[in-house]
């Protein structure tokens, strides 16, 4: 076992230009992947599993508008929930988002899952293909066992939150005092007309009865009124933001960082028992500060801020993206990758491969890269979706 150590690690000191093709790094840090379900527990993810006790909650990087995100994400929450205690899938999408989606996982209701993701940046009929695979998947399972999923964003799409506050209403009359207001909220939700202002206006005006008249609310709303509560918070929160810019600006994307890590905070004492995965964009899962990217990632702060109940538990598996890596990475480390790629690709073409940068074994190690797993994907497969 020393002898064998020792030869990754002296290969490992090599360029990579001059290590073989078969060599003990390529055949011991490089594996293809699988995505058939079969598969989970052999090839790339076999690279995982002499790790994962050591975490709770688990990212993968996603560059968005592409149709192999949805099977990356269903393949690696299917592996970590049989082998990591996985209960969470943990969404780049509002409160709403995953309220209405565990709607849709406990009754099936596909119109609800089509309402549901049409009114996202995603790629729709990749997610709906995603979400009824999970739907099936967790029928499978006892109900204890079952997935369920958390949206940590801000909100989206308002028309998300009108359509999950309506769904929340109860058979019943409201309480006097409040039955405008619930009024007004069915009004908007039926309107295919509303502006912004009319669906700001009136999530201030929620958010004001909310306090005012909470007696009537929880005696309307029951068990749910604390989540209508952070559902109006977060939208006005979302509409102050400016979602949608802070998708595109750089200087809005450190205030979206500590409000996902803010909402995760706030939910996560309210979910059941279990860790956590998530499939975000590839920045909000790097794990440590880039040279460009100087604030904290989502992943970075749920790492290392001593208040997090994740605290030295998120493991991640980024993706190697070009025009990230070279706008982000430190030359010598992006031409290493750039040598990488060129190995998985002449190694295993046609394939995703997962490589592991940690270990002292890893010729990555020295380069002090804040990436533990990355995927490289061959462009054969990364396919734009989503016209």
């Amino acid at each position: 076992m020393r002898i064998l150590l020792a030869l990754v690690c002296l290969l490992s000191l090599q360029p990579l230009s001059a290590q073989p093709l078969d060599s003990l790094y390529w055949r011991t840090y490089l594996q293809p992947m699988s995505l058939v379900p079969e598969s989970d527990t052999s090839s790339g993810f076999a690279l995982l599993q002499p790790v994962i006790e050591s975490y709770r909650f688990f990212f993968t990087a996603e560059q968005h508008w592409r149709t192999i995100n949805s099977p990356i994400q269903f393949a690696f929450l299917r592996y970590l929930h049989q082998t990591a205690g996985v209960r969470h899938l943990i969404l780049e999408g509002g409160y709403s988002y995953g309220y209405l989606l565990n709607r849709y996982l406990e009754t099936g209701d596909e119109r609800l899952l089509h309402k549901v993701v049409t009114n996202l940046p995603v790629c729709p009929e990749d997610q709906m293909a995603m979400f009824e695979a999970l739907y099936a998947y967790n029928q499978s399972l006892p109900e204890a066992d079952r997935i369920q999923v958390t949206g940590i964003d801000l909100e989206h799409a308002p028309e998300l939150a009108l359509q999950a506050l309506h769904t929340m209403l109860p058979a019943g009359d409201p309480p006097a005092s409040i039955a405008r207001r619930m009024q007004q909220l069915r009004d908007l939700h039926q309107s295919p007309y509303y502006d912004r202002r009319q669906v700001k206006r009136f999530f201030k005006r929620l958010q004001r009865d909310l306090d005012r008249q909470e007696a009537a609310y929880r005696t309307y709303w029951g068990t749910d009124y604390e989540l209508v509560q952070l559902i109006a918070i977060n939208v006005l929160e979302g509409m102050e933001f400016g979602i949608i810019r802070a998708m595109i600006f750089p200087e809005k994307w450190p205030e979206r960082e500590a409000r996902m890590y803010q909402n995760f905070l706030t939910l996560a004492p309210r979910l059941k028992p279990g860790n956590y995965f998530a499939q975000f964009g590839a920045l909000h899962t790097d794990i440590e500060k880039s040279f460009k990217w100087t604030f904290p990632s989502l992943a970075h702060r749920l790492n290392f801020f001593p208040e997090s109940p994740v605290a030295g538990q998120v493991l991640t598996v980024s993706r190697y993206l070009p025009d990230m890596m070279q706008d982000y990475k430190p030359l010598a480390e992006y031409e290493a990758f750039r040598e990488l790629v060129r190995r998985a690709k002449r190694q295993f073409p046609d394939q995703i491969v997962l490589a592991s940068m940690i270990g002292e074994g890893s010729p990555f190690h020295r380069l002090r890269t804040n990436y533990q797993f990355l995927m490289l994907i061959d462009p054969e497969l990364e396919k734009v979706g989503c016209d």
